[in-house]
């Protein structure tokens, strides 16, 4: 399996991860489920900072991004291996859609 995140990558979605962890923990918080809540909030921001013309979506993308690599962290997977299926299904349906465009 080819490698998407870097050491440095994984060292600090590791680290996020466990601070995160525990302050939902010491919250009584389920944390995929504050992880969804927040990831939402972030879809929401990208949306208005782009429509603005704002740069920052940027920023909030990339946070979103982690958030992301997180609940894939909670259900304790590799974020590598996801990545690389993902990879995949989006080659294939992009080349499916191609397709039918050609056909039209």
């Amino acid at each position: 399996m080819k490698k998407s995140l870097t050491s440095y990558a994984h060292n600090e979605l590791e680290t996020i991860h466990g601070h995160s962890r525990r302050h939902n923990r010491r919250l009584k918080v389920n944390h995929a489920a504050a992880l969804l809540k927040m990831m939402e909030k972030h879809v929401v921001e990208i949306k208005e900072l782009h429509v603005q013309k704002s740069k920052h979506y940027l920023i909030e993308t990339g946070d979103l991004m982690v958030l992301c690599l997180e609940l894939i962290k909670e259900a304790k997977e590799s974020p590598d291996l996801v990545l690389s299926k993902c990879y995949e299904r989006f080659h294939k349906k992009l080349s499916q859609l191609t397709d039918e465009l050609n056909k039209k």
